[in-house]
């Protein structure tokens, strides 16, 4: 091995050590506190901490195992199972990292009603429906959970300054509108070189959403002037088209449903030079008046799901040579 690789899996040696050193200490902390004491990084408490230490760990030695080389058979077995071993570890522990930052986390200066920081932070974790608050006492980068706030539907009073921190014989009351529980009191921490003059994010609270205000229901009568419409529309794009022998349709006419409905049509025929062109242009008439596509066999169909109107269309020029349309609304109340 060269002096190279050498000093490399040296400080990787040395590394793995010092993370293990960390996550003991942690853990020992921790148990020793009954959980109270955590380290936090940022918005990472000792947990994930650990679980990316872990995981880094992890890494570090699976990089390693892969720059080993063994002369043996059964050296190369074991390098073989080493790799194997660690590269199953790196996943684990990546899945342990996500599942452990997964979860949104806030950590906001605890800030009292005269503008004051009081020594205390806190961090807001989301869980299912529900979220915490937590208040920790910091030292350097160690926190001592003082209270905990449970709050409904993930919400986070504290980041969004929606709190009151009030000082009564020398504890502070700390509350939030959206908590299930409190106020609580934590001890008012002895005074030092506090920064005052500090102000808490401004709570806005979110507009109510407009109430929709529903469609009017469809009509008969205005579904049939849609209809008369797009007849309209459908003809003038093709201009110069003409029908079958005797077919000189001009409105749509209504069919009973029932004794309370009724539906509006319009059936016709038409023929062109080129009716391939004239199926392209009719259709496209629709497409840009906003109508949907749908397709059925031998038969491009149009509708629109407000209004009801649809066009059914099939070009029929190597039957008879014309092509057949039908405009019409679903059954409506008349």
């Amino acid at each position: 091995m060269s002096e190279v690789r050498r000093g490399t899996l040296g400080i990787r040696v040395s590394a793995a050590v010092v993370a293990v050193m960390i996550v003991g200490g942690m853990t020992a902390v921790a148990a020793l506190t009954t959980g109270k004491t955590t380290v936090l990084v940022g918005t990472l408490d000792s947990p994930q901490v650990m679980a990316v230490l872990v995981l880094a760990g992890a890494v570090d030695a699976a990089v390693v195992a892969f720059s080993l080389r063994g002369q043996s058979i059964a050296g190369r077995v074991g390098v073989v199972l080493t790799r194997v071993i660690l590269s199953g570890a790196v996943v684990v522990a990546g899945a342990g990292v996500l599942l452990a930052t997964l979860s949104t986390t806030v950590v906001s200066t605890l800030v009292d009603d005269d503008g004051c920081d009081t020594g205390y932070v806190v961090r807001e974790e989301t869980h299912w429906l529900s979220s915490s608050s937590t208040l920790y006492r910091m030292d350097g980068l160690v926190g001592t959970r003082a209270a905990t706030l449970s709050n409904p539907d993930a919400a986070m009073p504290f980041h969004d300054g929606e709190y009151a921190v009030t000082t009564q014989n020398g504890t502070l009351r700390v509350s939030s509108a959206s908590a299930e529980n409190g106020p609580v009191a934590v001890p008012k921490l002895k005074p030092r070189a506090a920064d005052c003059g500090l102000k808490r994010p401004t709570y806005q609270a979110a507009p109510p959403a407009p109430t929709p205000t529903p469609a009017a229901p469809i009509t008969l009568d205005r579904a049939e002037a849609e209809v008369t419409e797009m007849y309209a529309r459908t003809r003038a794009s093709v201009a110069g088209a003409h029908g079958a022998a005797g077919e000189t349709p001009t409105a749509p006419t209504r069919t009973e449903c029932d004794s309370s409905t009724a539906r509006s049509s319009v059936t016709f025929t038409l023929a062109t030079p080129d009716n391939a062109a004239s199926v392209a242009k009719i259709l496209a008439t629709w497409d840009a008046a906003g109508y949907e596509r749908d397709r059925a066999i031998q038969l491009d169909i149009r509708f629109d799901p407000e209004s009801t109107v649809s066009l059914r269309l099939a070009d029929r020029t190597t039957i008879d040579g014309f092509i057949h349309a039908t405009i019409a609304t679903a059954c409506l109340a008349r």
